[in-house]
């Protein structure tokens, strides 16, 4: 039977994981179930029933680097479902950008009436969260150097070189992989305002 003094213990050491909310939840469920089936399978101190569930856990509590293009440091689980995220937003902003590419290419008004709206749907969700001060201006600031958007930087950068090859300066607006990764940017963008807003990790804090 496990006592108040352990679970404030097991309590302590995964939360020096960085864990978020709901994966610190799950994983701490785990850890009381774990070490109660071992303490009376096994008959047990806490101490050492602690001790191997740790050793069990180590390779998924393994602090590893959030991303390529982050400085971070998450727990290995808590990578996975984040990458998962990761790839489920940027497969939905290619797939906004792409129609809006298209969008742009046979009716550019059409286009520049829904660029405007997503733009203001961005300035909404910035205007929501300084408001109800659910993130900083300088948290804002921060959030321009997320991976998804140092990725999306480097794919407009290569995508203005090759323009440039191809095309002259003046046909550059008439690119529409130029407004695909602009698109791109700015669903990205609401997206990681909503998160926010939810409270699901995007490495947004």
């Amino acid at each position: 039977m496990m006592t108040k003094e352990n679970l404030t213990e097991i309590e302590k050491y995964l939360k020096s994981k960085n864990l978020s909310t709901s994966v610190f939840v799950e994983v701490y469920d785990h850890f009381v179930m774990q070490i109660s089936e071992l303490m009376n399978k096994n008959e047990i101190t806490f101490q050492e029933a602690f001790l191997q569930t740790k050793i069990n856990w180590q390779d998924e509590l393994k602090m590893v680097k959030a991303d390529l293009f982050s400085f971070k440091r998450i727990a290995k689980i808590e990578k996975g479902i984040l990458q998962d995220r990761f790839r489920r937003m940027m497969t939905i902003s290619f797939v906004f950008s792409a129609i809006l590419g298209i969008i742009f290419y046979f009716n550019e008004g059409v286009y520049l009436y829904i660029q405007g709206t997503l733009i203001m749907m961005h300035l909404f969700f910035l205007i929501y969260h300084f408001i109800f001060k659910k993130m900083s201006f300088l948290e804002y600031q921060k959030m321009s150097f997320h991976p998804l958007l140092l990725r999306n930087l480097l794919l407009m950068l290569i995508i203005l070189s090759i323009s440039t090859m191809f095309f002259t300066t003046e046909n550059l607006w008439e690119f529409p992989l130029n407004h695909m990764a602009v698109t791109f940017a700015v669903i990205l963008q609401i997206q990681l305002l909503y998160f926010r807003a939810k409270k699901i990790n995007v490495l947004l804090s």
